[in-house]
């Protein structure tokens, strides 16, 4: 079994390892605090898993679990990948004390801890045999018979069986000659009278028991009832504390209050309703005037935009028109045009008759100032007829726009009558823009209200829900409901507690009712042993007084009869005190001695009793005889391991070149004894220091092989030759070396320079694999 492969990618402050394939000798070298007792606590958790934290105390250094692999060959060239598949326990069967203790050496330690059990336990495991289970069967055979591992009965505190044995012998040949001695006195006549009277004595008492029995039974059960219906009363009440009376009254309160906010929200939800209805009319009666105005406006913009121009025209043209024909008027024009046209036509008849020169001077003057005068009259029709056109498309334009339009004058009228009209329905839209106003800030105000309403209730409800969700109920009836359960238990409690305090009293000084209800506690714990007493009997105080005076007359008559026998009983009270001194030391019955009959019983039951312990003691015996003989036999077993021809000597002598040629396994407090070439024997704490470390690498091959089916495995060495000289770590390595030939695997870690020094021409040839540690 051979670790081929390993890779740790991280393990607290380890650094990534990378893939690290292995040879049959690999030293892992690097300064101290470099990561190199780390990487055995990584491996050591990923051979073993959760179970190395508790049994290697030092991997408890870092918390966390490596991440990583490791790779195992067995012999049968089966690789097989941990942690994943299991630990090294599950593939090899081995347990991680017996891997500890073989193939891992730490702290320079060779030594097996707790060897002799350790050898015991792995010859166990190899052979089948219970050497260890054998010593406790012996152990408790002699607890079981009180003897000592010699046969002898035990005379240890504080049973002091030995003694109390010939204290049994004495008392036995006390009692032999007592029964002659009061059967010759006539003893026997006045026991039998003695005894008839006392057999009455005791059925009147156990009578008398019964009926006081009955009493305690019947007081404790009334207790028990009423502390227990007080307790669950009390428990009941414990969950019943969140609910009083406050905070039911502050419950109903907001009900109410919701109740009355719910009624003003439904008025004022109304109010609305009807405000906003009252609103829409006013909007529409608003949009309606607004329409109307709009309409209007529109109109008369288009009016001034088309006809107001026309007017200003029509002035300023009439205007013009009047002066020209005023100016007309008064120049006598229309007279001058008449003259002017009488001239020219007789000028012209003149001309026509005679022609002279002042006549065509006449007829041109008179022509030229008929065309003027015909050019002014026609310039002044032509600004009349202007005048018209304007005035009609004035008309056209205001019949358009639904005015009147019979003349100029109509339609400047109509424009007047239109400009009322406008500021009217502007009047209009005013009234009903300041009555939609009103309409809204009394929606709002009633809004306002309402919000209020709804706030003031959603606050109420949120105080009625944290209260309902405080104390897990829904209604105000199931509260009620609760508070008046409070009052049922409250009233319970005191009736139980007159009961209690009628039948068991109270303390004058306790005032709690803790202490009151501890108190009557106590009084019923006390009667709790007469709880099964005299079931089917009923206390009867008249039955109580006869049965005493009848007691009291037996008593006088038995006190009689033993002053009588006064001597004889202080004879067997004696016997009897020793007795059960001796015979009842742990137990709890007691062995009467106060007749001849009692005398009798005991004296059967000491020698019962001294035949029991022999008995035990000769079993006893026979059976340690037997497990010793077996014992015997199973510690020849353990000696398989060791021996002159066993593979721990034979591995020895080979390491340590014939010096020793033996190794025996002897006992607990001297285990391991080695013998030298020439017959010398020595303990293994008196060898050198190299000698033992090479006798105990012997052992753990051996061992190991045996563990591995006569396989091989893998040592991991932690520095363990750290305190040899020079010359012994080379005799060590050497050893080491020869292990590896053998077979063997070796992971080396180190941060001494001599290890590496002394394995340079190794690691130059290949032979051993150097690792370095970061």
């Amino acid at each position: 079994m051979f670790l081929k492969e390993f890779a740790i990618r991280r393990y607290g402050p380890l650094a990534d390892s990378g893939k690290r394939l292995l040879g049959s000798f690999n030293l892992f070298y690097g300064p101290n605090e470099d990561g190199k007792t780390l990487t055995i606590d990584a491996l050591l958790k990923m051979l073993f898993g959760k179970v190395a934290v508790r049994y290697f105390d030092a991997v408890k250094r870092v918390e966390e679990k490596p991440e990583g692999y490791l790779i195992i060959e067995t012999g049968a060239q089966k690789e097989v990948k941990l942690p994943e598949t299991g630990t090294i326990s599950d593939l090899s069967g081995i347990s991680i004390a017996e891997f500890s203790n073989i193939f891992v050496i730490r702290d320079s330690d060779l030594a097996i801890s707790e060897e002799s059990d350790f050898y015991r336990g792995v010859t166990n495991r190899l052979t089948g045999i219970r050497s260890d289970e054998i010593r406790k069967i012996k152990e408790r055979l002699c607890e079981l018979g009180r003897i000592t591992a010699g046969g002898e009965f035990k005379n240890t505190e504080p049973d002091k069986l030995k003694d109390r044995l010939k204290k049994v012998q004495l008392l036995l040949e006390k009692i032999e000659p007592i029964p002659t001695l009061f059967q010759e006195e006539g003893f026997s006549r006045f026991e039998e009278e003695l005894a008839r009277h006392e057999e009455n004595n005791r059925e009147t008492t156990a009578k008398l028991n019964q009926l006081r029995a009955a009493s305690h039974r019947e007081r404790y059960e009334k207790g028990r009832r009423a502390l227990e219906l007080i307790q669950k009363a009390l428990v009941d009440l414990s969950e019943l504390k969140p609910y009083n009376q406050v905070d039911y009254e502050t419950w109903q309160r907001a009900e109410s209050s919701i109740e009355h906010l719910q009624n003003d929200q439904s008025k004022l939800e109304m109010e609305i309703t009807a405000n906003k209805e009252t609103l829409s009319e006013t909007r529409n009666v608003r949009k309606t005037a607004a329409l109307a105005y709009k309409i209007l406006d529109q109109k008369l913009e288009e009016a001034f935009k088309k006809i107001e121009p026309l007017f200003a025209d029509y002035d300023q043209g009439h205007l013009l028109f009047l002066k020209r024909e005023i100016l007309i008027k008064n120049l006598f024009l229309n007279r001058v045009a008449s003259a002017a046209i009488l001239v020219i036509l007789l000028s012209l008849t003149g001309l026509i008759i005679r022609p002279s020169l002042w006549l065509f001077i006449i007829l041109s003057v008179s022509a030229l100032l008929t065309v003027i005068l015909g050019l002014l009259r026609f310039s002044l029709l032509k600004k009349k007829s202007r005048l018209g056109t304007i005035e009609a498309r004035a008309c056209i334009e205001a019949e358009k726009l639904g005015l009147s339009s019979g003349d100029i004058h109509a339609v400047r009228s109509g424009l007047g009558v239109f400009k009322s009209d406008l500021n009217l329905e502007a009047e209009k839209l005013k009234e009903a823009e300041n009555e939609v106003e009103w309409q809204q800030k009394a929606l709002e105000r009633l809004t306002g209200q309402l919000e209020e309403k709804l706030r003031l209730i959603m606050e109420t409800e949120v105080t009625k829900n944290r209260m309902r969700q405080a104390l897990s109920i829904e209604t105000l009836a199931k509260f009620k409901a609760l508070l008046k359960r409070q009052q049922v238990l409250n009233n319970e409690i005191d009736n139980q507690k007159s009961l209690l305090e009628s039948h068991f009293g109270q303390r004058g000084e306790l005032h709690s009712e803790e202490g009151r209800l501890n108190f009557w506690q106590e009084q019923v714990e006390e009667l709790s042993q007469y709880s099964s007493a005299a079931p089917d009997l009923k206390y009867d105080q008249t039955a109580v007084l006869k049965l005493n005076e009848e007691l009291e007359k037996l008593e006088e008559t038995i006190k009689e009869l033993k002053e009588r026998m006064k001597e004889r009983y202080e004879k067997l009270h004696d016997i009897e005190k020793e007795a059960n001194e001796l015979l009842h030391r742990d137990k709890e019955s007691h062995l009467p001695c106060q007749t001849t009959l009692d005398l009798e019983m005991v004296q059967k039951k000491l020698q019962e009793w001294v035949d029991l312990q022999e008995d035990n003691k000769n079993s006893a015996v026979v059976a340690l005889e037997i497990f010793t003989e077996l014992e015997e036999e199973e510690e020849q077993k353990v000696t398989a391991l060791f021996g002159q021809d066993s593979p721990v000597s034979s591995y020895f002598s080979k390491i340590t070149g014939g010096c020793y040629r033996e190794v025996r396994f002897e006992s607990r407090d001297n285990p391991i004894i080695v013998v030298s070439h020439d017959g010398v024997e020595l303990a293994a704490a008196n060898l050198s220091g190299g000698t033992y470390d090479q006798l105990y690498f012997a052992i753990r091959m051996a061992l190991g092989e045996k563990l591995l089916d006569s396989d091989r495995g893998f040592f991991i060495l932690d520095d363990p030759f750290i305190k040899a000289d020079p010359v012994r770590l080379k005799a060590l390595i050497s050893m080491l070396l020869g292990i590896c030939d053998a077979g063997w695997q070796i992971l080396y870690f180190s941060a001494k320079g001599e290890v590496k020094e002394a394995l340079q021409d190794k690691i130059a040839a290949g032979e051993v694999r150097e690792f370095s540690i970061k």
